[in-house]
């Protein structure tokens, strides 16, 4: 596979955004758009890009994280329950 594909750089990154933003869904008229337009289209898109490595992250985290065994407050056994999806609010937004 292609080094690019599985290690892209953050100037690939980048390009794939530019690419986004030019593109059907973007930026409407780049040619005639404000540097406050772009600017906020930009960080409009950068923001779900984040949210969406967030969620990624804390997917693995929770998989990698130690099982609680015991309850915190009493010291009895915990009973396996299904793992619960919550939102959080970060400062780029709701993540799951």
């Amino acid at each position: 596979m292609d080094q690019a594909l599985t290690n892209p750089t953050a100037e690939q990154i980048a390009e794939l955004i530019v690419q986004r933003l030019t593109q059907a869904g973007g930026i409407d008229n780049l040619a005639g758009a404000s540097l406050m337009t772009i600017e906020e289209q930009t960080l409009a898109e950068v923001d779900r890009v984040t949210r969406i490595v967030m969620s990624e992250l804390l997917a693995k985290q929770a998989e990698q994280a130690e099982p609680i065994t015991d309850c915190p407050r009493c010291g009895k056994p915990m009973k396996p329950q299904k793992p619960q999806h919550r939102r959080l609010q970060s400062r780029r937004g709701i993540v799951k």
